[in-house]
């Protein structure tokens, strides 16, 4: 009789482990079907979006080379500057490939060093300068809340990203106002946080609970911009950081990436 009760607990442990492992192996048909779709989605977006300055460079490229063009300095200004400007987002959107492949790689090295936060600010401010060229209503715009001397340190190149996609972004969705950057200690003293702000159109109520959300929900959130919202936390994260919508700020959108003072 004894023989025949373990006989039984035998045959039941081996059928819980069997359930286990079959629950474990559907689980990772889905992650793979689900990590598969994020990659189609996203390499969809990029094509698109790296058309867009490519075709504008092609048609630069046929006027320039026209035997009887007579260009004057501010014609040979303009054309220079969008070629820069194009060329600075076709890098950016390589360099969003690479937060995009960053993100899934274990153990990634980051590479600190001390940067000044306002003169980030800045740049990335100028960078997308081009991008409301035709729109007079809308002024970019530079918050001082630090001094030019404070510094922080982290990965200057991953936080200068991290903006700068959050500053495109908002110049996408502003037709008026003004789009804002800055930088404070004041939410956290032991954190820096940069915002970015804007007077568009905002973020629907409804959707404000998954901007970042895209990697857990594929097939439901296609839009670009939580593409690249949630691949903008991912690297926050990575950074020690966090990435936050800011549910007080009623005129616009407004991002904050947290990152530890070091």
């Amino acid at each position: 009789m004894a023989m025949e009760q373990i006989m039984i607990v035998v045959l039941v442990l081996a059928l819980v482990v069997a359930l286990y492992l079959v629950y474990r192996q559907r689980q990772a048909v889905q992650e793979a079907k689900k990590s598969e779709r994020m990659k189609q989605v996203f390499l969809q977006n990029i094509n698109h979006e790296i058309r867009v300055p490519l075709e504008l460079f092609r048609t630069l490229a046929q006027t320039v080379g026209k035997e009887d063009l007579y260009l004057s300095k501010n014609e040979k200004r303009s054309i220079s500057e969008q070629m820069v400007y194009n060329a600075n987002l076709i890098s950016t959107l390589l360099d969003e490939v690479m937060m995009f492949t960053d993100t899934d790689t274990v153990g990634h090295r980051l590479h600190m060093e001390s940067f000044s936060p306002n003169a980030l600010c800045r740049r990335c401010l100028e960078a997308n300068t081009l991008s409301i060229y035709h729109r007079e209503a809308v002024k970019l715009h530079f918050k001082r809340e630090l001094n030019d001397e404070f510094f922080v340190k982290s990965d200057r190149h991953l936080v200068e990203l991290i903006v700068n996609k959050l500053v495109i972004n908002a110049c996408k969705f502003t037709e008026e106002g003004e789009i804002t950057v800055g930088c404070n200690t004041t939410l956290r003293p032991d954190c820096l946080t940069i915002h970015v702000s804007d007077t568009g159109v905002g973020i629907p109520e409804n959707r404000r609970g998954s901007i970042f959300s895209y990697f857990e929900q594929p097939d439901d959130l296609q839009d670009e911009a939580e593409l690249d919202l949630s691949i903008c936390r991912r690297v926050a994260e990575s950074l020690g950081g966090e990435l936050l919508y800011d549910e007080r700020y009623e005129q616009g959108t407004r991002l904050m990436l947290i990152l530890p003072l070091r």
